[in-house]
């Protein structure tokens, strides 16, 4: 049953949806490139037949469709009409500001066909996934260079979370206090576009590689931004910040490398920052304890596998001595901020 956002499994059907999570992600996937839930919600309802004829379909894969999605409790059965669930009305209608199509498109084009080879990631400690994409590099952010079409879907999905993450730490910090900031690994600019927005005084530096701050800039048309959100490419593992930031931001950034390398980079930013300057870490994070949430559970397993080889959802804990073993002399700690995310702040 699902009441009040909470969906009530059996022992059993836990267990199941674990076992066929390969199928129930397919059902959902596939509601989603028919316009299923859509067609639903404008509609008001469909029986089976009805939705056939929608869908351009047979009735006996309508009905398979149907049974999959309606057993997931993502439809409901109403006086033999098939309706859209209310978590469906808020996650999974186009438009929604809660959409989560983008991490589907994401998960089914780039992430998936590395996740059978988790068991060998965990055995070799590397990410033995990346076999499946063929280019450049170490890396999945190295070899989607290679692949504007899976970049594009990538990047499309990081903007999205970033702007759904993102809006409560902008509610959370107060960033007037800061000129200039660099956003190392900014990807598509999502989060350098909103600070500028929301602080006409600020600058921000994107600093990411070439094919993707390329991407970046071509987003840009307001001509007050293009002034002050500012693209450098280059490394930002090896070539040195650009230079003039009082802030350096490491948004997503943290859990896609080992605590060393993490621990490495923050030095390197500290080097880079004036007396006073702040770095910024905000992420996906796990609990303390080392038992959830779920999504940290199971996101780690893709900085494993496939990402880096070395990642994954660090604790707040993680993230606080790492910072501090960087040389940052105080220490700010926010977690449980929403998400699944945690800040943590380093004040040179």
């Amino acid at each position: 049953m699902v009441t009040s956002g909470n969906v009530t499994l059996s022992d059993s059907d836990y267990l199941r949806l674990i076992i066929h999570g390969t199928t129930a992600f397919e059902l959902l996937r596939t509601a989603l490139e028919f316009g299923l839930f859509e067609r639903l919600e404008s509609s008001g309802g469909m029986d089976v037949a009805e939705a056939a004829s929608a869908l351009g379909v047979a009735e006996q894969p309508a009905r398979v469709l149907l049974l999959g999605l309606t057993s997931l409790r993502l439809l409901e059965r109403r006086d033999g009409r098939y309706v859209n669930s209310p978590v469906v009305s808020r996650k999974l209608l186009r438009g929604g500001a809660r959409f989560l199509g983008p991490l589907v498109d994401v998960q089914a084009r780039v992430i998936n066909a590395s996740m059978p080879d988790l068991a060998e990631a965990v055995r070799r400690g590397t990410n033995v996934g990346l076999r499946h994409l063929d280019g450049p590099g170490t890396t999945l952010y190295e070899r989607l260079t290679a692949h504007p079409d899976l970049q594009e879907v990538f990047y499309a999905n990081m903007g999205d979370a970033s702007r759904k993450s993102f809006a409560q730490l902008l509610d959370h910090y107060d960033f007037s206090g800061i000129r200039h900031a660099v956003d190392v690994g900014g990807g598509d600019g999502t989060n350098a576009i909103e600070l500028a927005r929301r602080y006409p005084h600020l600058t921000v530096t994107v600093f990411d590689q070439e094919s993707v701050v390329r991407l970046a800039s071509e987003r840009i048309d307001d001509p007050d931004l293009r002034k002050r959100v500012r693209f450098r490419a280059g490394d930002l593992l090896t070539d040195p910040l650009p230079e003039g930031a009082d802030a350096v931001l490491l948004f997503h950034i943290f859990e896609i490398w080992s605590l060393e390398r993490n621990t490495e980079l923050l030095r390197r930013c500290h080097d880079a920052l004036p007396d006073g300057g702040v770095c910024l870490v905000y992420n996906i994070s796990s609990d303390d304890e080392g038992t959830g949430p779920m999504t940290a559970g199971l996101v780690s397993p893709y900085f494993l596998t496939l990402a880096s080889g070395e990642g994954m959802a660090y604790s707040p804990g993680d993230m606080e001595r790492a910072v501090r073993a960087a040389g940052f002399s105080r220490v700010e700690r926010h977690q449980d901020l929403g998400f699944s995310h945690a800040l943590v702040v380093g004040h040179r």
